[in-house]
Formats: structure tokens, sequence, C-alpha cells
């Protein structure tokens, strides 16, 4: 990890809001990933096909080549409370650079054989006056499969060292996150897809105050391409989740899937269901959702919706759990040939519960946010914008209330 010293919040230029777009798409039976990463960071997808991780079914029609990718993103943004503080917010003007460069070969979604996906970007982060918070975060992707006529397998895998300031810790979070899985499909029938997966997913703080946790897990999936158009999935997962501090639990998630295109400018895919979890105070039985909407009513106007329902363990208070559930939308419109104006905005509410020992719990978190910019496209490569965000949690514990105010000009290049 290339820091200097603690890690304040970032910002993520909007134009690489992923890491590198379309770069990996997700996996038949995997879970849905919320197009909202972690705690309502603001950067919505308003692509009508939203991206995800690897998929191993067959018949998406789309065919990849050997590419290479490499953008550059920067951005200065003046922001009043860089620490997400209750009661002592500090401003400051936050200047960020970043690289990203992404290569594919081979194509794995025709044909047979093998193929690679691989990106990695890093962004400098530079502090005018809070200089000791200068850091380099750091994220990757890849992936590597193998296709034959019934069969396919992929390795895939997510990395990030990241230090902003989480709405769970409510403080600056120096942090690693990994997720890998192995994943085999076998399809019986043209229509029809098995799948089988194990994976692992960990969370490790570079701060002892915060808990640990990582997660082993087995999958099974069936997936059926009803039509070109509507794909169907049962999805049945099952692992065990460890956090420092408290015991672990057991975790048995059963979904449905459904992703379809009822027109060329309409995206919908939802993936709901019900999780059970064992842990040392009990058990529990919740809904969880992730759902996505996209449309294009016409050329130049996008409309994106998503929402999210699922449980998550608190690093900051270890033996408790939060029920995290939200919705975020964003709308996009084209003014004029080289103009193009964004709104987008987002509601989350989160509930802890303690799970493991004993001492109070209760927590909620309400936090919202609203994000509208402008964006001027020079050229298909080279694009500049300004934007404002606001957002605030109205936490009933108000050592993790926040407000803030920030708004800057952000610039990207594609190679």
């Amino acid at each position: 990890m290339f820091h200097l010293v603690p890690r304040a919040p970032r910002v993520v230029p909007l134009m690489f809001a992923a890491l590198a777009a379309g770069s990996s798409v997700p996996l038949s039976g995997e879970e849905l990933p919320s197009a909202v990463s972690g705690r309502l960071d603001g950067e919505v997808d308003t692509r009508v096909s939203p991206s995800g991780s690897p998929r191993l079914d067959p018949g998406l029609g789309e065919t990849r080549s050997d590419e290479l990718q490499l953008k550059l993103a920067v951005s200065a943004a003046y922001d009043d409370n860089i620490f997400l503080s209750a009661t002592n917010p500090q401003s400051d003007l936050v200047a960020r650079v970043g690289a990203s460069v992404a290569y594919r070969k081979g194509d794995k979604l025709e044909g047979q054989g093998g193929y690679l996906e691989v990106a990695y970007r890093p962004t400098v982060v530079k502090f005018a006056d809070h200089d000791d918070n200068d850091r380099i975060d750091q994220e990757a992707e890849w992936e590597a499969g193998w296709r034959g006529k019934a069969i396919r397998f992929a390795y895939s895998g997510t990395f990030s060292q990241l230090g902003d300031a989480t709405a769970d810790t409510g403080t600056l979070t120096d942090r690693t996150e990994l997720s890998n899985s192995v994943r085999i499909a076998w399809s019986p029938r043209e229509k029809i897809a098995v799948e089988l997966a194990a994976g692992h997913d960990s969370m490790d703080y570079d701060s002892a105050a915060f808990a640990d946790s990582s997660m082993s897990y087995g999958e099974v999936a069936l997936r059926y391409a009803y039509s070109p158009k509507t794909r169907l999935g049962l999805i049945y997962k099952a692992g065990r989740f460890e956090v420092d501090g408290a015991g672990d639990q057991t975790v048995h998630r059963s979904t449905a899937r459904i992703e379809w295109n009822p027109t060329r400018k309409t995206s919908i895919d939802v993936e709901a269901g019900f999780e059970h979890r064992n842990f040392d105070n009990g058990s529990d039985t919740t809904p969880v959702v992730e759902a996505r909407f996209g449309w294009m009513p016409r050329e130049g106007t996008e409309l994106y919706l998503s929402g999210y329902r699922r449980e998550q363990a608190s690093a900051f208070l270890p033996g408790q759990n939060y029920t995290q559930g939200g919705i975020a939308m964003g709308i996009s419109q084209r003014l004029g040939g080289k103009w193009t104006g964004k709104l987008e905005g987002g509601l989350e509410r989160a509930e802890y519960s303690r799970v493991s020992g004993t001492g109070p719990a209760g927590r909620v978190d309400r936090i919202r946010f609203i994000r509208p910019s402008l964006e001027y496209r020079f050229t298909d490569d080279f694009s500049m914008g300004l934007y404002y965000r606001y957002s605030e949690n109205r936490s009933n514990n108000p050592a993790f209330g926040y407000e803030s105010h920030s708004g800057g000009v952000e610039m990207g290049y594609q190679f």
C-alpha cells in the first residue's frame, strides 16, 4: 500500500467512476452487485446496460477482441467536511490524479478458448492544507477463464487499498479489500447452465480499533436463457462469516434473478430473495434485494434507478450487524452537441442490532445525497466537467451525523 499517513475521504471523478468500464460483466449465478459502492458514494452508472462482474453463461451476443485502454482522470474540488466529522468539520482543496490501464485478450462470450482481462488504477490524492493526509489509492480487477463447447471456467478477483472516511466508522479508515472466486459452468442443453462456485472475501483495517472481517462461501446456480431478451436464474449461497471480536456467523442465501431487456433502450436486472444468519445471540431471516433499471427514452437522454437491501457487519461496533437499504437514481441529458447535464441522488437507511456479546445497540443512520453536474466533451476522448455534491447523515447517534458540501472541476482523457 502506497500511502504517507492516515487517509481522508476520496471523491472519484465521475468520468471514471468505474475502474475500467466494461472490463467485466456479472456471472450468471453470482449475486447482483449494487450499483452504489459502499455507503452511497454518489457515482451513478447511467448506462442502459449496467456493468458488473464476470459471466460464464452463453448467448449474450457480444464479441470481444484484443484491446488495451489507457485513461487519465484529473480533478480539483473544494470540500467543507473532508473527514465527515459531526462536531469539527474541516475544509480543504483536494486534487486527484488517476491513471487507469485495462487489457483484454480473447473472447469470453463467444466461441471457444482462453481469455484474460486485467485492469489497474492508482489515484494520487493531494490536500492543499491537510497535506499530512496525502495518499495513493489503488484498485485492481482481473479475470482469466476458458470456454469450451459445454463447460466454462473462470477465476476473477478485485483488490482495493482505500482510506476514505466511511459512514460506519465515522472517521478516516485505511483498509484493504480483497475478493476472489472460482466458477465452473456446465451447459447440458443450449439454454440451460449449471454453475458451481467457491470464493473468499476479506476486509482488513490498518487500525486495531476496527474489526477485520472475512467470508468463505460456496454457491450453486441454475440459469435458463428463456429468450434472447430474458434470462432467469436461481442461486443458493452458503458461507461462514468471521468478524474480529465477535462470534462467527453462518449465512444461507436463496435468491432468484431476472435479466430482461424488453426493448433495445430498456434494461431491468433484479435479484431478490432471503438470507438466514445464525449468530451467538440467535438468528434472523431478512429480505435481500439488488435491483437496477435503465431506460433511454430518446437519443441523448438516459435514466437510471437502483435499489438494494442487505445485511453487513459493523467494523466500528464489533458484535453488531446493520441492515442496509437504499435507493439511488440519476438522469443524463445531452444539451446540444457537446454539453451533457446530469443529476444524481440517493437515500439510505442503516439500522444496527447486536448479534454477539452484550451491550446497547439501536444506532440508525439516514443518509442522503444529491449531485448535479455539467460536462463538455471536446472530442470523443477528452471531456471536462463541473459538479456540486451535498450529502448528510441524520444519525440518531450524534457522533456519526454529518453534513458535507463539495464542488469542483473534473477532466478525463482516453488515449
